[in-house]
């Protein structure tokens, strides 16, 4: 089936659900069908995974803060200490294999999508892919998002990337052969 397709299910949802879903879809100028597709592909793509696995939910004020205290050095370290072992944890356990596409599509994608850490766009041409994490956040980020992709496809993917960045936003580029 491909994802596109989909299937007609009756579900019951409690009044209040009900309720708070119309206000919400009027509100933002969506259908009810909209919102709870929604719902249930943030399940089944991130909260199911993400109980098991440990994640917690911050406010990005807090997260932030705790950046500010790292010197530079410190953030650099963080980031490959992450490319090092929780990334190959994050996609194994996501994915149940360490590949290309779970590292530049699925980890990326999830991740901003509902960690919502980073902005994630791709470009794919005649093999050149370039991938941008637009953070917003600050040069301590960039240092660390730089680290962590660094390490990550040395020594998950054994390919080098090229980085460019600035302190809220950075491009990786790498060749597929």
């Amino acid at each position: 089936m491909s994802p596109s397709s989909s299937v007609t299910r009756t579900i019951r949802i409690e009044r209040d659900v009900d309720e708070f879903l119309r206000k919400f879809g009027d509100r933002e100028g969506v259908s009810v069908n909209l919102l709870v597709n929604k719902a249930i592909r943030r399940l089944v793509e991130w909260d199911i995974y993400a109980e098991k696995f440990g994640l917690v939910a911050l406010p990005t004020s807090l997260i932030e803060r705790l950046m500010d205290y790292l010197t530079d050095q410190e953030a650099t370290e963080l980031g490959r200490w992450v490319g090092e072992n929780l990334i190959p944890e994050f996609i194994t356990f996501w994915f149940k294999e360490v590949s290309l596409q779970a590292m530049v599509v699925g980890f990326p994608r999830l991740q901003s999508r509902y960690g919502r850490a980073f902005e994630y766009e791709e470009h794919v041409e005649g093999g050149k892919w370039t991938i941008i994490f637009k953070h917003g956040a600050g040069s301590k980020w960039s240092l660390y998002y730089e680290a962590l992709l660094k390490t990550a496809f040395r020594d998950l993917l054994k390919t080098d990337l090229l980085i460019d960045k600035t302190d809220d936003q950075v491009v990786a580029r790498f060749l597929l052969k």
